[in-house]
């Protein structure tokens, strides 16, 4: 079926680049008269040391195809070893000769085949008369440095003569079988009867396939122990010639595509669409619009339609297809297909969104948060003394302390309304207590993986702070945060000073705030924290009254009645499972975030009123 939706895509793939073309990195190029003759007896070197791009040659269209360890030219550009027979210290001189002899029959075979063919002629005279002994040698060059022959100035790897000649050759090479003839018999991609392939003519590029070591195939079975029955070649996978090109140029183009295609570490995604109704998941799972999204969300969750005002769309209006795809060392790992009519991939998306929804402290900021956000905050915490609060490390970074499958699973969760894996929760985790920072992204991340992973003892997360959720963690959670307020307004929280929450302050020293010697501990086993810390209030609270009596009044009784919620269940907590330290760290966020939209409120509501005497002040 991939194979299928792929040449679907691409109906007419002659319509672009020939075919078994590839833009290659052109070192060099071999000028040559229409008579045969050598223009220069020096190569013309195409690469610029001092354009980034072009450091290793100017990017030109030149036949390619698989080939691995067997002579196989390909014609008007190739290697140097091909081309001209040069051998350095890393080849064979046996092989480089075989090389060379098999690129000028390659020729001669080009202008046989097209005797009215100008550059066809002129490079078979050239090798003919012997002249590519001529051809001087530059300071430094590599046998495997790709040169292009280009006759009275023009490339000859742009002629529709020479795309005819390579297409025909390529058919002959990779569906010929014993004796030269090839083998027939149904398609399985189209079911039309014809010349089957026994290998892919083209491979992806390596740049295109993440964590490859090399181009890689779609499909291959170079080795008996890679097919059902121990055969060699694709006859376990009967794919016509028209068939294979197309799917693998398809894929290329899809995975090349900055509007269709989304990386993350260990793989690439690349998506496309059949039929008629347009849809652009880049923009709505990257860009950080949370309007947009919540439009999106609402019309879903009020129609369930399509387009509002519409019916659901049948399946054949439009459907959406999306392929993963990593790399190995020696083969192409396709780690997700998706195929599914488009209702619902707009339905899937929307529940995504409102499954990781986590209302903010900031005013106007979130509920939802695009994919890069949520993928970078699974990363390592990087706290900036000079300027507050600080970053996530990079994606590239390597000691980022993020999983390499992290992108790919939040893509696979949005796409196919799927669950996230247990390691996820237990890295991020891990990250928050490492780091002693919970953010919006990563508190929405834990709301996710707790959505769509229901556990019996964890009551599901809200968007928003929830009083009446008794859960020991969560009370706990919140718990803690009222006690990091207290410690804070009453001044001694010596973090003030610096960056709250900073891991290069630690635990055992004495300028550590309260967060900074508990929190790490108290996330998975919360008893002794909130022990200690019910003891350190009474204090807080009594040098916070000095100051602003109303403060200190109402923080003691929102302590007290959290306190009070424990002795209606089982006590306070102690050790916790991975889904209660999700739970706690969820409370202690969602907790901090009403406080600070509360206070952000009356802050406001204060603005807006006449001045009056400070809090404890009376005239």
């Amino acid at each position: 079926m991939l194979l299928q939706r792929l040449v679907a895509r691409v109906q007419d793939s002659e319509a672009g680049e020939p075919r078994f073309f590839r833009n290659r990195a052109v070192r060099w190029q071999l000028a040559l008269t229409a008579d045969g003759d050598l223009a220069s007896t020096q190569l013309i070197d195409l690469a610029d040391p001092s354009d980034k791009t072009r450091k290793n040659g100017t990017a030109r269209s030149v036949p390619l195809t698989t080939r691995t360890s067997g002579v196989a030219p390909c014609p008007g550009a190739d290697d140097i070893q091909y081309v001209l027979g040069w051998c350095d210290q890393k080849s064979r001189p046996d092989r480089v000769a075989q090389c060379h002899r098999a690129f000028i029959d390659m020729n001669s075979r080009w202008a046989d085949a097209d005797p009215a063919e100008t550059a066809a002629r002129a490079i078979a005279r050239f090798y003919a008369s012997g002249q590519a002994a001529s051809v001087a040698e530059p300071e430094r060059w590599a046998s495997k440095e790709l040169v292009l022959i280009s006759v009275d100035g023009r490339p000859v790897t742009e002629l529709p003569s020479l795309a005819r000649f390579w297409a025909a050759e390529v058919e002959r090479r990779k569906a010929s079988g014993p004796g030269g003839v090839g083998r027939q018999g149904l398609c399985l991609v189209c079911a039309g009867h014809g010349i089957l392939l026994n290998t892919l003519p083209q491979r992806l590029p390596r740049s295109l396939v993440p964590m490859a070591d090399g181009d890689q195939s779609l499909v291959s079975g170079n080795a008996p122990i890679h097919t059902y029955d121990f055969t060699v070649g694709l006859s376990n996978s009967p794919i016509c010639v028209e068939c294979g090109t197309r799917a693998v140029t398809s894929l290329q183009e899809v995975l090349s595509d900055p509007h269709t295609h989304l990386s993350y570490e260990d793989s690439r995604l690349g998506w496309w669409m059949l039929g008629p109704v347009p849809f652009d998941l880049a923009s709505i799972l990257a860009v950080d619009d949370p309007e947009s999204v919540g439009s999106l969300v609402e019309r879903v969750r009020r129609s369930g339609t399509w387009f509002e005002g519409t019916a659901r769309p049948s399946l054949d209006v439009g459907r959406f297809c999306a392929v993963t795809v990593g790399g190995t060392k020696a083969r192409l790992v396709v780690r997700d297909w998706i195929d599914m009519p488009l209702a619902d991939l707009e339905a899937n998306i929307a529940a995504w969104f409102a499954d990781h929804a986590m209302d903010s402290s900031s005013p106007g900021r979130g509920p939802y948060y695009p994919l890069w956000r949520l993928v970078l905050s699974a990363g390592r915490w990087i706290p900036n003394r000079d300027r507050p609060p600080g970053r996530y490390a990079d994606l590239s970074a390597p000691n980022a302390a993020r999983p390499t499958d992290t992108g790919r699973r939040l893509l696979h969760a949005a796409l196919l309304r799927a669950p996230l894996p247990s390691s996820v929760l237990a890295n991020l985790v891990a990250r928050v207590r490492a780091d002693r920072h919970v953010d919006d992204p990563r508190a929405a991340m834990l709301r996710l993986i707790l959505t769509r992973t229901p556990n019996q003892h964890v009551e599901v997360p809200m968007a928003g702070l929830n009083p009446d959720n008794h859960d020991p963690a969560y009370l706990a959670g919140r718990i803690f945060a009222v006690l990091e307020e207290i410690q804070r307004s009453s001044g001694a929280d010596p973090s003030r000073k610096t960056e709250a929450g900073d891991p290069a302050r630690g635990a055992n020293q004495v300028n550590a705030s309260f967060t900074d010697r508990y929190f790490g501990g108290a996330v998975a086993n919360p008893r002794i924290a909130l022990i200690q810390g019910q003891q350190l209030a009474q204090p807080w609270l009594k040098k916070l009254a000095r100051s602003r009596p109303g403060t200190a009044s109402a923080l003691r009784q929102q302590l007290t009645d959290l306190f009070d919620c424990f002795e209606a269940t089982a006590g306070l907590p102690g050790q916790a499972d991975l889904a209660r330290q999700a739970t706690f760290i969820l409370g202690y966020h969602q907790q901090r975030a009403d406080s600070r939209r509360r206070a952000i409120a009356r802050k406001s509501a204060a603005a807006s009123q006449p001045q009056q005497a400070p809090e404890g002040k009376h005239s």
